[in-house]
């Protein structure tokens, strides 16, 4: 099951929603001292990537959770808002556009809470696509590339646009299983390609990362 990062500005109102979280099998990290982090974005980067799944609190402010949004979508992690406001399809569709990816009842039933976190809009957890390459050709030598990040980049354009398990990507990278060291350095190598492959003008979705 995931591991969630349920953002709140009191723990103590999260205790029967995470209760029912684990009843699912779910890991749940609870944080009031994130929030402000993230707003000053001051959060730290490889922590939260180590997370599949976001949710923020009903006891945030709407404001608050708009520039919290900004600063979480940079992690392509799905977001979702807890509320005890239902929300009609004009308002979702305006959350989803600023990158809420669900609404969830702040006291949802088991049955409803397990197929919103596994809802159709997620894809499968924990792999990484390698969207098409264009047809300019760029050495590697140009790229400046670590040796694991050049490791990671030749597993990946092997893949042939295929999906890969990050549990798989762990095993060929370091020979050991998945473990939160593992996704973390996974993480920011990543990170790192992205930035050197767009530092070279190649644009569009380099690496996507799918959750679900």
């Amino acid at each position: 099951m995931s591991q969630i990062l349920l953002f709140t500005k009191n723990p103590l109102n999260e205790q029967v929603f995470e209760d029912r979280l684990r009843q699912l099998g779910h890991e749940v990290f609870t944080t009031k001292e994130l929030v402000e982090l993230c707003l000053l974005d001051t959060a730290n980067h490889d922590f939260i990537q180590i997370f599949h799944q976001i949710i923020l609190s009903e006891t945030i402010a709407n404001v608050e959770v708009k520039e919290l949004v900004k600063t979480l979508n940079n992690y392509t992690i799905p977001i979702f808002r807890k509320s005890d406001e239902p929300v009609d399809e004009a308002q979702l569709e305006e959350w989803q556009k600023l990158g809420i990816t669900e609404w969830i009842e702040s006291r949802p039933s088991v049955e409803s809470l397990r197929e919103k976190l596994s809802c159709d809009k997620l894809t499968n957890e924990s792999k990484i696509v390698f969207l098409p390459k264009t047809k300019e050709k760029l050495s590697l030598a140009r790229l400046a590339l670590s040796s694991g990040e050049l490791k990671l980049f030749v597993i990946l354009y092997e893949q042939k646009n295929q999906t890969i398990p990050r549990e798989e990507l762990c095993l060929r990278m370091w020979n050991r299983g998945k473990s939160n060291s593992s996704m973390s350095q996974l993480s920011v190598m990543v990170k790192h390609l992205k930035a050197k492959l767009a530092s070279k003008g190649i644009t569009g979705p380099i690496i996507e990362t799918c959750w679900g």
